[in-house]
């Protein structure tokens, strides 16, 4: 593991009366509906109240459209209808969490965000979740409070790359 793919911390207590070296990731934990997502820390950019949203053509129908951050195009996605088949509702709880990958950005409509969770990378347990495709999930994080699911960013991003480019090829 690379210090640019992980953001750690380290623990010198193990619990047991030792001191050893534990490596925690972090994770930036969210709720859409009934279910609790997270991201890596290093892959967050940055947490936006909701702000209008410019419709695009021809796109799925969990991209809601763009937003303009400080002159930065970004599409923003409803992890809620991409999941479920519900659009979110918006309320004083939800955030746009804007993620970056490889020098992009997509921002994840989300209902609220909860907490920056602590994980020892051990901990991480594989992505094998009924009805949901493990490619989206790198996988199942568990924190003192609650479990959550580990989003693949990457394939989020290039599935979402993709269908732009289709998207642009049709017009």
């Amino acid at each position: 593991m690379t210090e640019n793919t992980a953001l750690s911390e380290r623990s010198y207590y193990d619990g047991e009366g030792e001191e050893s070296l534990v490596e925690k990731l972090q994770f930036l934990v969210f709720q859409s509906g009934n279910g609790m997502y997270g991201v890596n820390i290093l892959e967050t950019h940055e947490i936006l109240k909701p702000v209008n949203v410019t419709r695009l053509p021809n796109v799925e129908s969990e991209v809601l459209g763009v937003i303009n951050l400080r002159g930065n195009i970004i599409p923003v996605i409803d992890i809620l209808k991409k999941f479920s088949g519900d659009y979110s509702e918006i309320s004083d709880t939800t955030r746009i969490v804007v993620c970056t990958w490889e020098n992009k950005n997509l921002g994840l409509l989300v209902d609220r965000v909860v907490e920056v969770a602590s994980v020892a990378e051990e901990d991480i347990e594989s992505p094998e979740v009924k009805g949901l495709s493990n490619h989206y999930l790198k996988g199942v994080g568990r924190s003192t409070e609650r479990i959550f699911l580990i989003f693949n960013l990457a394939i989020l991003f290039s599935q979402q790359t993709a269908e732009q480019d289709e998207d642009i090829l049709e017009v």
